[in-house]
């Protein structure tokens, strides 16, 4: 009975710490090389409600297997104590019924998030979740049977050790087979105040939102909602933006009229239902003077 409290127990906290990190994106903002990642904020936009429509372009590694793995692996592992820990709480649990459990656990926090206003439904986050869950519960009935001398609460802390343990060594090996640096930093960033030259009405000092690097590349052209840069690879791509784009500065958050030719800028992108290049984030670079 212990055994089984001290599960359901781990269960609740466990969910409620994925209520506050996959529905309100409660999470430090991600460094990849010149790409700064922040999953928080709210995030509003088209539903994506084909199977497999963002999954795809992730496993041919079309937007770089760094955020690949985020966006992949992050999503399954996540859900895995779930599937682990609800075999522990009920004893009579079933792969049918943990069927239904997944795929009621992904329709909860893609829900949660739309009616919210705080994310984007996309039936791919629900599918992954779903997978984590089921992953979760096969760990739960595959191992207890020939290790059952080891008694299941030492089962349960393998088990959860075990998953902490790959996750860490997935990140290791990224890091080093990457070519990129990779880091975190808190999503409201501390540094020295913003300053305005008096004369130009340009930011001259200030926490630069593309931390030194230059950013993703230069804005070559500017249309209707549409921003075209050239990155620093030298491909010339067609970006498009809307009103819940956020666009900020050193100074922080700033009207579109500030996307002008020759600015340098670091972006937060992904692809609508149309195949459109819409950006999430714009950060502005700081350029001295």
């Amino acid at each position: 009975m212990k055994k089984k409290i001290l599960a359901a127990t781990l269960l609740i906290v466990y969910g409620i710490f994925l209520v506050k990190l996959l529905v309100f994106k409660d999470m430090p903002l991600i460094r990849v090389g010149v790409l700064r990642l922040n999953f928080g904020g709210t995030h509003e936009g088209p539903a994506n409600l084909i199977p497999f429509r963002t999954i795809f372009p992730y496993l041919l590694g079309e937007k770089g297997w760094i955020i690949a793995g985020i966006n992949l692996v992050g999503n399954i592992v996540l859900l895995v104590p779930i599937g682990l820990l609800v075999g522990f709480v009920f004893r009579n649990m079933t792969w049918k019924k943990t069927i239904w459990l997944a795929i009621a656990a992904g329709m909860v926090i893609e829900g949660m998030q739309t009616l919210l206003h705080v994310g984007i439904f996309d039936i791919d986050d629900v599918i992954l979740n779903g997978l984590g869950v089921m992953i979760g519960f096969g760990l739960y009935a595959i191992f207890p049977k020939p290790v059952q001398p080891m008694g299941k609460r030492n089962i349960l802390v393998a088990a959860i050790a075990g998953i902490i343990g790959i996750a860490i060594l997935y990140s290791v090996f990224i890091y080093q087979k990457s070519p990129v640096s990779i880091g975190f930093e808190a999503a409201v960033e501390n540094g020295q105040p913003a300053q305005l030259d008096q004369g130009t009405g340009k930011v001259v000092a200030g926490d630069d939102p593309c931390n030194g690097t230059g950013g993703t590349g230069q804005i070559i052209g500017t249309g209707n909602k549409t921003i075209t840069i050239r990155r620093k690879d030298g491909v010339v791509q067609l970006i498009h933006f809307t009103e819940q784009t956020t666009i900020r500065n050193a100074a922080g958050p700033v009207p579109a009229s500030y996307l002008k030719t020759g600015v340098r800028v670091t972006l937060v992108v992904g692809e609508d239902q149309d195949g459109k290049t819409v950006a999430s984030h714009i950060l502005i670079c700081l350029t001295p003077g």
